[in-house]
């Protein structure tokens, strides 16, 4: 869940998955780092356009077993709620992933570019474990953001393909 102003918890959704293909492997998606709330928003914020969450979503993905078979891990995200309270549409909370400069808006649908794929491969190690963090921000607009809290529920999940 996503907070910001007036403050309170925040809550990330992450799917952890199973694989029983190809030699037992099991393969994890696992948060270890979530934002703390948005801070009040300031003048210099709004003027801006945007206000910054303090903390990024540490996210791992690791695999275990499997006999080193090849497979593809994909990491996406999105919304479970079309809006953030009021008028203010889900698009107007953005993510960017850590090592990227670009910002992308927040839908209800698996986010298109993915988050980030990979291949991994247990024997020998190929990107396993490997790790990112994404970001996030909110859209501000003086005459439309009226509420005192916006909240939405964010869901990461791990798609795993076997070529």
């Amino acid at each position: 869940m996503v907070t910001y102003r007036s403050g309170g918890a925040v809550a990330v959704l992450a799917a952890l998955l199973a694989l029983a293909r190809g030699g037992a492997a099991q393969i994890t998606l696992t948060l270890t780092q979530t934002p703390n709330a948005f801070p009040a928003p300031s003048v210099a914020d709004y003027n801006a356009g945007f206000v910054y969450s303090p903390t990024g979503i540490l996210f791992t993905v690791d695999v275990v077993g499997g006999g080193g078979q090849k497979r593809t891990t994909t990491v996406t995200l999105r919304s479970t709620s079309a809006t953030l309270g009021g008028n203010k549409v889900i698009g107007d909370l953005e993510w960017r992933r850590a090592d990227l400069p670009n910002w992308t808006a927040m839908g209800v649908t698996d986010a298109i570019p993915p988050v980030e794929t990979r291949q991994v491969k247990t024997s020998p190690p190929l990107n396993v474990p490997w790790s990112n963090q994404v970001f996030l921000r909110i859209k501000l607009n003086w005459a439309t953001d009226t509420l005192p809290t916006y909240t939405a529920p964010i869901v990461f999940t791990l798609t795993v393909t076997t070529p």
